[in-house]
């Protein structure tokens, strides 16, 4: 496995390499209305949303390789490991969803900050062997989990509104987080299999990493970001009702949200079952590498992207990201009881690839479609369900319902395919749209 996962990681660089210095050649100069005083301003707008969010994201990547490892280095089963896991998605479902509303009604700027204090804390808690201390973390990491994927692009994008930059730099500004996200993922992996492998660490030495970069994060939103807010006149009450009766009343924000519920969904299934497939009992597994893999995959995605935006609609792009997960974990599907660790490999590196592509293009989307007021609001909303069908994959786990992992891949593959309609069905009905309003 170690070589099949160095000669991948080497692959995977060089075509990333690629694929960024050709589009630098085909990168466009600004148009010649374009201020000089608006592109410093937007620039200056990327610099401190990126820097803040990539120092937080950074701070969750230094988790990833490790996480189930950690479980298992402090003695707990596999079914604790399950209950853990559970504990986060359930916590996400139910405190996380309030995230949103507070965000739009106290601030996102203070939110964000709340999200470094409370991961932070989380990170301290795996020092721990205590399950009842660990499920605690779970709980304020499913908290916070719900901040990072929500309150700093709400932040981003009414600041970029508020200062009527074009709207399809908002396209841009996500596809430059993805990429740059990639990037300090590969790095994560990286680092974590040094301190682990190569230093001989314990497994918390990854989390303890992460708590610098938290430290970082919230003192550029302190020092460089200003305040916004949705509708901060209105109580939790009532944001939670004009979000939902957005959702029940717009159709294409509704499939938006079912389509993000369906993939996320099968992606946080996926997070808990690509150790223990790869590993299959092996404590010589080079996971952190394994990581880096993944995370230069999602990095080839976002470069994919990037160059479809310019040749087809972001419906468009969200069918291409779901049909490439859908048939990558198809692929896993049929082979994970084979005992061909390496090819299980292969078709994880597809679903990274389609990840890649799917994120800029989901967030592309909300930006278009979600009310500013309540944006927040809407995109925690939408994580309900999607923690809802995780908690319910991850319980039969548990239960003992399915021991065996190839279910659980078929169940991913049911709610991928519903995706893929979906999102076809999205296509259709903006492309219906288009011609109406023409």
């Amino acid at each position: 496995m170690d070589k099949t996962v160095d000669i991948s990681l080497v692959c995977l660089s060089v075509t990333a390499l690629y694929l960024f210095l050709t589009e630098r050649r085909k990168t466009k100069p600004p148009s010649p209305d374009d201020t000089a005083s608006g592109r410093a301003k937007l620039s200056h707008l990327r610099r401190v949303f990126l820097t803040a969010n990539l120092l937080a994201l950074l701070a969750d990547w230094l988790q990833g390789p490790y996480i189930h490892r950690l479980y298992t280095f402090h003695g707990h089963s596999e079914d604790n490991i399950a209950l853990l896991f559970l504990a986060g998605y359930v916590s996400s479902c139910i405190f996380g969803s309030f995230s949103g509303p507070l965000a739009d009604k106290f601030g996102r700027k203070l939110m964000a900050q709340v999200f470094c204090v409370v991961y932070g804390f989380c990170c301290v808690t795996k020092l721990s062997g205590s399950l009842w201390v660990l499920l605690l973390g779970r709980i304020a990491g499913g908290i916070s989990t719900s901040c990072l994927h929500s309150v700093f692009e709400s932040w981003y994008v009414a600041e970029h509104k508020i200062h009527y930059f074009n709207q399809d730099e908002i396209a841009n500004t996500l596809s430059l987080l993805s990429l740059w996200n990639s990037n300090l993922a590969i790095g994560s992996g990286l680092f974590a299999d040094f301190l682990v492998r190569d230093l001989a660490m314990p497994p918390t030495a990854p989390f303890m990493a992460a708590i610098p970069p938290l430290v970082l994060s919230i003192l550029v939103i302190g020092i460089f970001w200003r305040e916004n807010y949705g509708d901060k006149n209105k109580n939790l009450f009532e944001m939670y009702k004009q979000g939902l009766k957005t959702i029940r009343n717009d159709r294409v924000v509704r499939q938006i949200g079912a389509i993000q519920a369906l993939v996320e969904s099968s992606m946080f299934i996926f997070v808990y079952l690509w150790t223990p497939t790869l590993s299959s009992g092996s404590q010589s597994t080079p996971l952190g590498r394994i990581f880096s893999c993944f995370m230069i995959s999602i990095m080839v995605g976002s470069f994919i992207f990037r160059r479809l935006v310019s040749l087809m609609s972001e419906e468009k792009i969200l069918v291409v990201a779901c049909l490439t997960f859908l048939t990558s974990n198809l692929a896993a599907t049929l082979i994970v009881n084979q005992g061909l660790p390496e090819a299980c490999f292969f078709c994880f590196l597809g679903i990274e690839i389609s990840l890649g592509i799917y994120f800029p293009a989901i967030g592309t989307l909300r930006s278009q479609f979600i009310p500013e007021n309540i944006r927040s609001t809407v995109i925690n909303l939408y994580r309900v369900p999607l923690n809802i069908l995780t908690v319910a994959a991850l319980s039969l786990v548990k239960s003992g319902l399915i021991e065996d992992r190839q279910p659980i891949f078929l169940l991913m593959t049911f709610l991928l395919t519903t995706a893929l309609l979906l999102a076809d069905n999205l296509r259709q009905l903006r492309r219906k749209q288009s011609t109406m309003d023409t």
